[in-house]
């Protein structure tokens, strides 16, 4: 019998848009855990999915699990707010979170797009050292999570750009990784024929121009992409800690 007490779920906008509709208290009702909980934020970089659910996971009392719908390996942060936010800290993604509200007084919008320019450059062929880092940063994580009582589960969302370099980062292959890190949730999603949001500031936020398959989901549209997690943690004991 499991000892998990709870669940919690990190990511960005794709899994923020999961936990509105509840699609994380489904799933630990489903699974037999008490408790549900969301960390995701709109426009999140991996590196903060993953500093905030180890910092959740060294304060929490309970034996949790955590479900890390992770994105696109482009995005990264820098601590440029306020000191507001005791959890989160000072830490923005100027490309994808623009939080102008609370920028430090030594941080503008000129700063903001020249930071972006200067990162796209320094990616044009940096792909793979990006990804490796990634990688060794999940492994981290998973080794760190469960040495204190917890489990955890981690998928891409709806990044492609590295899947050519998945023959050499064998190291993806573990079975808290779903696919390799080859399994996208919102493609599989979309191939299932669930609704992608509409339009609007409060459902989606975003150009409305990207490709169907990596479209936000529907809130509330939740259960193929819960069936599919259960699945996988009772055929791969993700429970068992």
């Amino acid at each position: 019998m499991s000892s998990i007490k709870s669940l919690v779920v990190n990511g960005c906008s794709y899994m923020e848009g999961y936990a509105r509709g509840n699609g994380h208290v489904d799933l630990a009702c489903h699974l037999g855990i008490p408790n549900a909980t969301s960390l995701a934020i709109g426009g999140s970089a991996n590196s903060r999915i993953i500093r905030t659910t180890l910092k959740h996971s060294y304060q929490t009392t309970e034996p949790t699990l955590y479900i890390l719908g992770l994105t696109f390996v482009s995005r990264s942060e820098i601590p440029i707010l306020k000191d507001d936010n005791l959890f989160e800290g000072r830490w923005c993604n100027p490309q994808n979170q623009e939080f102008a509200d609370r920028w430090d007084y030594f941080w503008n919008r000129r700063l903001s797009e020249e930071f972006v320019r200067i990162k796209l450059l320094t990616e044009m062929h940096s792909l793979f050292d990006r990804t490796e880092d990634l990688m060794y940063s999940v492994l981290s994580a998973i080794s760190s999570l469960q040495s204190r009582g917890h489990q955890v589960l981690v998928y891409q969302q709806a990044d492609v750009d590295y899947h050519s370099y998945l023959d050499q980062l064998e190291h993806f292959n573990h079975p808290n990784i779903i696919g390799g890190f080859q399994w996208c949730s919102i493609n599989y999603q979309h191939e299932q024929g669930v609704a992608t949001a509409p339009d609007g500031p409060v459902t989606y936020i975003g150009p409305t121009d990207i490709p169907a398959n990596i479209r936000h989901r529907a809130v509330g549209q939740h259960q193929v992409l819960n069936d599919y997690l259960i699945n996988y943690i009772k055929e791969n004991n993700v429970l068992v800690t």
